[in-house]
Formats: C-alpha cells, sequence, structure tokens
C-alpha cells in the first residue's frame, strides 16, 4: 500500500496556477499495483488552469517542506489541460520500497 503520498503537480509554464485536488482524498490509502487517478479543479486563485497547456504530475513521498519531497514514478510525464482534470498511471509495487506502509 502506498499511504500518506503526496501528489506534486509541476506545471511547465511560466505562469503558476492554484490547482486544488478533489481525488484521492488527503490522507487515502492507495493499493500498490492498482491505478491511480489524481483530480483536481481550479481553485480560483492565480493563473486559470484553462490559461494553460501542459503539466507534469508525480507520485511522491515526504512531507510539507521542498527539501523533504522524493519524488517516486511520474503519473503524467506529459500532460495537456486541454484533455481535462484527471490523470492516471499504475505504479509498480516496488516504488514504496520493502517498508511497512512504503
Amino acid at each position: 500500500m502506498l499511504p500518506r503520498l503526496l501528489l506534486l503537480a509541476t506545471f511547465s509554464s511560466i505562469a503558476f496556477a492554484d490547482i486544488q485536488f478533489t481525488s484521492p482524498a488527503a490522507g487515502a490509502t492507495l493499493q500498490a499495483g492498482k491505478p491511480i487517478t489524481a483530480k483536481w479543479k481550479d481553485s480560483g486563485d492565480g493563473t486559470a488552469l484553462t490559461d494553460l497547456k501542459t503539466y507534469t504530475l508525480f507520485l511522491c513521498a515526504g512531507g510539507n517542506d521542498a527539501e523533504s519531497i522524493l519524488q517516486l514514478a511520474p503519473i503524467n510525464a506529459n500532460g495537456q489541460f486541454s484533455t481535462g482534470n484527471e490523470a492516471s498511471a499504475t505504479v509498480a509495487a516496488a516504488v514504496g520500497g520493502p517498508d511497512k506502509n512504503a
């Protein structure tokens, strides 16, 4: 299982948008080897998502500080905002490591 993992969106545009993830819920437990689907909406702050073109979304582990975040696997390395507000990928069980709840 992949609990307490953080999804990190890195936008390839210079503009900054503020998205709000709607799924998975904060604190959700994700099952390794099963598809992970991230859904989001425009928070209304910053640049509108309709003004952006591409994004990169990673499955990450760590805390809230940038120094503690570790990118584990790409969910969508070449996302297009024009295709909608969700991205999905299957992440191998080995990505989380051998530790319990990794």
